[in-house]
């Protein structure tokens, strides 16, 4: 699981924020959108989101198994349960 920390590094005209894991290893860091508008201004081959679609076939196994879920809900657990239980058995 990640968390966004509270601390933000200031640069020239950028504020960063650093995700970071449970144990404290950086995971990401998150920009402002102004800031990422201006990189992909500046960087014409940043543009990654359209770079990030799912092909059809990933789109369908999703949509199966949301279904799936929908149907069986009870046979399924809360991520956040199922982790805290998998902590406490370490």
């Amino acid at each position: 699981m990640q968390r966004v920390s509270n601390f933000l590094v200031k640069s020239n005209r950028m504020n960063f924020q650093y995700l970071h894991d449970l144990s404290g290893k950086t995971t990401g860091v998150f920009i402002p959108i102004k800031v990422w508008n201006r990189l992909k201004e500046k960087y014409k081959g940043l543009e990654l989101e359209n770079a990030l679609e799912l092909d059809q076939w990933q789109k369908d196994i999703i949509d199966d198994r949301l279904e799936k879920v929908a149907k069986e809900n009870e046979k399924f657990q809360d991520f956040e349960k199922a982790i805290e239980e998998i902590e406490n058995d370490l």
